[in-house]
């Protein structure tokens, strides 16, 4: 590295002479008795043949001047000496001193092609331009590579802050949500799915949760403006250029208040200058199937299960359900008065089909830069609802994204930028949650009832079947909520930015300046449509057979409800509006080996979704020195305001510095550079701060003031007894001002290096510790009995603490001819812990929080079953008192010995909550010839379930009896195998009273979440050397030891889907 670079100064000072003797020999000849017109005079030299075919060429073509410059892509320094030549007349000259150049080129246009050593080779073609600038690669990956830093890009070996980068291209995967595809891509990134319904966001966190005090998720810029994980979400993968993931305190003390959490840098692609049009579109159609759903019994299943539930709880129980009646429940004969309802099958389908659209156009000319994106997508749901009145209430969702970057070059120093995305779509479905309807099909037992009856000659409504639970309380059939409800969503985003770039090289070279204006706008309208459904059922004894063996009955309507009309309500609409401005003056400059840079940055921003709009500002800097490229120091800062704080406190300073060290840049690392070619040892130390702390636990926005409300105070009377006239209340105190409220402050500090051997293997580790104090919480050690049940006190105390390492691997080999290999993988690692929270004055130190992780499972620790009745005399007093426990049933631990289980025996079953501590991901692409193959897989680790309360059947007040999850009526406690405690669930029961000792968490539920998953298959075939048609799969299996649902889900979670994709690329 030392010797490439050592190679390439003494080249560059060589050019510098070569120019100026060239400049002095352009002098002399304008001086000489060589006659040069000022057309034909070049700020360089004319290198000419003298062969006569050549001046014939020129004599032919009409020409005209080019005028332009050439610098280094990564940095804009001017390249001396750099060699420039018209392909079509050969004719060629060498930039000067300032790296321009001037050249005849043909009237109609030509390719110029310039070449200097050390950069790669670059062809321009020119049409009607007479000024260009034209950006080199340089031929070392290492110096070329430029990553995107906060508010501005650096060179990759400059850089000395945690970044992780990612192309855009690699998130590309069958679905709709890109945030879907962060698991395991992005080193330090932990992501969790929660749903795959269609539309259905990630949540992520930059080296996991760090605090428990406000917002815990990373701020996402996109193209300098901060926008939602929902926005995020909806960017098609085409139109990115690249993710920049900012990780430590030198990275994102720039964005002050907002980085604390750490900082996601999303940057749209560009047009190019002087090329032609580019069109490229995407076409795909997708087939999904939901995948690791739960499963129930049938009918049949479920009413023996019943009777032995029964059983369980009392020998002498009369059964329930006859052998009778389980046989013509299981024969299907007679689905109305012995129905088996598969809720799950009725409401939900196995095969959907999605589409997807995307055309993108990009090119520019010699002033203007364009590139334009829009996509649409289609997404159906799982939903298998017919048609049954006016509005179809089926899962429909298109969703469009339009993207326009126009870049303008008003003058050869002035640049102005207009960024546009605008985000549309109309979401239709049943109203409410679609999880409710998960949770329906659980809490309706498949024999209750038909899902619909038979329609009767005039009839203009649906039977539904229902019955009473009590009183006149209904059971509710989900099979008609589904049908009967439908809600339309329209959103609308719309984010635009206008910028002016300024070259002040006039003030001093190297200096810019750069001004940007940002609105954004969201909206939302929601309409609500329903019928009120009709429900019946059989009367009693009026069921029979007919001479020809078939049904007779008389219904009756169950219930009150029913209207043959649609009923419709506007549910409301919501906005809400973000300005943001920023200015900032950018410095760089190279003098020999050193090279310098600076920024100062202005920005304020205005946040409004109500009465009260939410604004921040700040100020904030950050200079750079590079020595050689084998010495790097780096000093950041933000000076931040928020108006949640009081005059006085609201604004403060966070500082960072960082420094690296190109070890194998040193003259003794010669003797292995072969082996280990790139060696660096990069560190940084600093604050950052955050002031989202508090409200979303309840603090006021702006905690320097009382929480007041009229009528909740003290109540008296206005009259003149003690009782008489009315009765008033006066105000009461919601909340008191928080004293001395400040910032949420962060201490970073991280060790990494980046390591690179045998120019193939790429290697990126961190280590990091994060320090967090002063998070605002409500002060729990308050007693209400001194006063404070209304407004408990909030305060800067709580403490968190959380440590990890990332890392990256990246290799790149072709062990064959025409066959590239490239190998990514990812680890993710975190550990945090409370160092501080207040907490009420506990008698036992098992029931702190303080020290322990902030994701974690509470619960009693189970000893088993009990296996005797002698052991459930001789027990302590369980949650739920004695009189129902049953052999089988699950007996916990007195920890604290006082012959009482409550909730002081409750204890940290598991260090590892949903959130998983590790997360790693592991890709392969091969491309050979026209073929190419990629496989991805990723994994969590380090994280457990707890899946209590799922009841048997669950029957009580105000609840009916519901469906048997089958791994329930496969592995339970059972009198038929009495000695057998060798199972999954305990004794069974009818009534929640029964069960309930059983339903409580313990350690007895506590499941490993762990998972590895084959997240994509791709395999392609390109053709013409430019369009490619391919095949892809998403999600395609899990391998856990958890095998009832889908491990990284709850049970009544919209499932995960596989994904098989058909689709084809095509460039124009």
């Amino acid at each position: 590295m030392k010797h490439f670079l050592k190679s390439r100064q003494m080249l560059t000072f060589a050019s510098v002479i070569a120019a100026l003797l060239l400049d002095s020999v352009n002098l002399l000849a304008a001086e000489s008795s060589f006659s040069m017109s000022d057309r034909d005079r070049q700020t360089g030299i004319v290198v000419t043949t003298d062969s006569h075919e050549n001046e014939s060429v020129q004599q032919k073509l009409r020409t005209r001047l080019l005028v332009g410059t050439v610098i280094d892509k990564t940095d804009g320094s001017s390249l001396i000496g750099a060699n420039v030549m018209v392909v079509q007349t050969k004719a060629g000259v060498i930039t000067d001193m300032d790296g321009r150049f001037s050249v005849n080129i043909p009237e109609k246009g030509a390719t110029i092609r310039v070449s200097y050593i050390g950069y790669k080779t670059k062809e321009v073609v020119v049409t009607d331009q007479g000024l260009v600038s034209i950006a080199l690669d340089s031929d070392s990956e290492l110096l070329s590579e430029v990553v995107v830093v906060g508010a501005g890009t650096q060179k990759k070996i400059s850089v000395t802050g945690s970044i992780s980068t990612v192309e855009g291209a690699s998130l590309t995967a069958p679905s709709s949500s890109l945030t879907s595809n962060f698991a395991g891509k992005l080193a330090g990134v932990i992501s969790r799915v929660s749903s795959g319904e269609p539309g259905s966001a990630s949540t992520f966190y930059i080296r996991g949760a760090g605090t428990f005090g406000g917002r815990a998720t990373p701020l996402i810029i996109c193209d300098g403006v901060e926008i939602s994980s929902g926005d995020l979400d909806r960017i098609p993968a085409e139109t990115i250029e690249s993710f920049s993931i900012l990780k430590d305190a030198s990275a994102t003390a720039i964005y002050g208040a907002r980085g604390a959490n750490g900082v996601m840098i999303v940057t749209t692609k560009t047009g190019e200058i002087n090329t032609s049009t580019r069109i490229n579109v995407t076409v795909e159609n997708s087939f999904v199937k939901p995948t690791n759903q739960i499963e129930y019994v049938d009918g049949a299943t479920w009413m023996e299960k019943y009777n032995e539930a029964q059983l369980a709880r009392d020998p002498k129980a009369i059964l329930k359900y006859s052998d009778e009646a389980i046989n013509l429940t299981r024969s299907g004969k007679y689905p109305l008065r012995y129905p088996n309802v598969n809720w799950y099958d009725l409401m939900f389908k196995n095969m959907m089909m999605n589409q997807r659209a995307n055309v993108n156009i990009s090119g520019g000319g010699s002033r203007v830069t364009y590139y334009m994106s829009l996509q649409a997508n289609h997404d159906t749901g799982m939903l298998d609802v017919p048609k049954s009145y006016s509005f179809d209430n089926n899962i429909n969702r298109w969703n469009y994204n339009f993207q326009s970057n126009v870049g303008y070059k008003l003058t050869p120093t002035t640049q102005v930028d207009l960024r546009l995305n605008a985000q549309l779509g109309t979401n239709k479905g049943p109203g409410g949650s679609t999880s409710d309807f998960f949770n329906a099909a659980y809490n309706t037992n498949p024999v209750v009832f038909p899902a619909v009856f038979p329609a009767q000659e005039g009839d203009r409504h649906i039977r539904f079947g229902n019955a009473f639970l009590s009183g006149s309380e209904l059971v509710g059939n989900p099979y008609a909520k589904m049908l009967s409800n439908y809600q339309e969503d329209n959103y609308s985003t719309l984010n635009a930015s206008v910028s002016l770039s300024q070259d002040l090289g006039f003030i001093t070279k190297g200096l810019k300046f750069k001004g940007l204006v940002n609105m954004k706008t969201w909206a939302q309208q929601s309409y609500h449509r329903w019928v009120d459904p009709y429900y019946y059922g059989i009367v009693d004894n009026s069921w029979a057979l007919d001479e020809n063996g078939v049904e007779t009955y008389e219904l009756t309507r169950i219930g009150s409800s029913g209207n043959n009309y649609v009923s419709e309500a506007d549910n409301g609409k919501q906005t809400d509006r973000t300005i943001y401005i920023d200015a900032r003056l950018d410095y760089s400059r190279k003098f020999g080996i050193h090279e310098v840079s600076g920024m100062l940055m202005y920005m304020q921003r205005e946040y409004r979704n109500g009465t009260i709009p939410n604004r921040n500002q700040g100020f904030s800097g950050r200079f750079t020195y590079d020595f050689d490229h084998r010495y790097q120091a780096e000093l950041n800062f933000g000076y931040n305001g928020s108006e949640r704080m009081a005059k006085g406190n609201r604004f403060e300073f966070f500082p960072a510095a960082s420094l690296g060290w190109v070890v194998s840049g040193e003259e003794f690392w010669k003797p292995i550079e072969k082996y280990v070619n790139f060696f660096k040892i990069r560190g940084s130390y600093g604050i950052v701060g955050s002031d989202d702390t508090g409200e979303d636990a309840g603090a006021n926005h702006f905690l320097y003031l009382d929480k007041v409300t009229i009528g909740t105070g003290g109540g008296f009377y206005l009259g003149a007894g003690p009782h008489d006239g009315d009765y008033r209340r006066g105000p009461g105190f919601q909340q008191y001002a928080t004293e001395n409220a400040c910032w949420e402050r962060v201490y970073k500090l991280d060790i990494g290096v980046d390591i690179e051997l045998f120019n193939q293997l790429k290697i990126t580790a961190d280590y990091f510790y994060d320090k967090r104090e002063k998070i605002l919480m409500k002060r729990s050690s308050f007693p209400q009995l001194l006063g404070y049940a209304n407004a408990v006190p909030w305060s800067n105390v709580g403490k968190v603490d959380n440590s990890g390492f990332d890392l990256s691997v990246n290799w790149g080999m072709r062990p064959v001819k025409d066959m590239y290999i490239d190998l990514r993988a990812n680890f993710t690692y975190n550990k945090n812990k409370y160092v501080y929270k207040d907490e009420p004055d506990y008698p036992y130190v098992w029931k702190t929080e303080t020290g322990k992780p902030l994701d974690r499972r509470v619960g009693y620790i189970c000893d088993g079953f009990f296996e005797s009745q002698a052991e459930i005399d001789n027990a302590p007093i369980q949650p739920y008192g004695k009189e129902v426990l049953k052999v089988g049933d699950l007996k916990y631990r007195d920890v604290n010995g006082d012959g009482t289980i409550n909730s002081d025996d409750e204890v940290m079953v598991s260090p590892y909550g949903a959130t998983p501590r590790i997360q790693w991901g592991a890709g392969l692409n091969i491309t050979y010839r026209n073929w190419d193959l990629g496989v991805f897989f990723n994994g969590s680790a380090k994280r457990s379930l707890m899946i209590n309360n799922m009841q048997a059947f669950g029957s009580g007040i105000g609840t009916s009896e519901h469906n048997l999850m089958k791994f329930i009526a496969d592995n339970h406690y059972s009198l038929n195998n009495p000695d057998n405690f060798n199972v999954r669930y305990p004794r069974l029961g009818i009534t929640n009273d029964q069960t309930k000792q059983n339903m409580v968490a313990s350690s007895f539920w506590l499941r490993n979440g762990s998972f590895v998953r084959f997240k994509t298959l791709e395999f392609g075939y390109t053709f013409k050397k430019k369009h490619r048609i391919y095949f892809s799969a998403d999600n395609l299996a899990v391998w856990s030891e958890f095998k009832e649902w889908d491990p990284e889900l709850n049970w009544d979670s919209y499932p995960l889907s596989q994904t098989f994709n058909i689709g084809a690329q095509f460039k124009f």
